[in-house]
């Protein structure tokens, strides 16, 4: 099984190449990106600080117990914020990948702008 550093470079990855999207008229895939990304460092996170990884697709799950992973630790007063941040971001996964419509610029950067606080704060907490 891959551990949290795998995941974490994962996610470094994706980041980038959600990075490289970052442009008018490419927003599904600007977050398409950024929402594995943001899975892929939560992956991490909860991998080093609870020794297990949210499953399945259900993404409220990976909100969850990514709060769990954090109780009791110096991260606990801030993962009520990011939480939000990987719950805004995974809100627009389905839109990006299975709807067919395009995303609006707008909605692509302000979900960009959430990855990137979300997997910089995993970054920090990883050390």
């Amino acid at each position: 099984m891959a551990g949290w550093e795998d995941f974490l470079r994962q996610a470094r990855k994706l980041r980038e190449v959600a990075r490289e999207f970052d442009r008018p008229g490419y927003g599904n895939q600007a977050v398409s990106n950024a929402a594995h990304a943001v899975i892929a460092a939560n992956d991490a996170l909860c991998l080093r600080l609870l020794n297990e990884r949210p499953g399945g697709e259900n993404h409220a799950e990976a909100v969850r117990v990514l709060t769990r992973a954090c109780r009791g630790t110096t991260w606990e007063s801030e993962v009520g914020q990011h939480g939000q941040q990987l719950a805004q971001v995974l809100q627009q996964k389905n839109a990006s990948q299975y709807q067919g419509a395009l995303l609006p610029d707008a909605v692509a950067e302000r979900v960009l702008k959430q990855a990137e606080r979300f997997i910089e704060w995993a970054e920090k907490v990883l050390g």
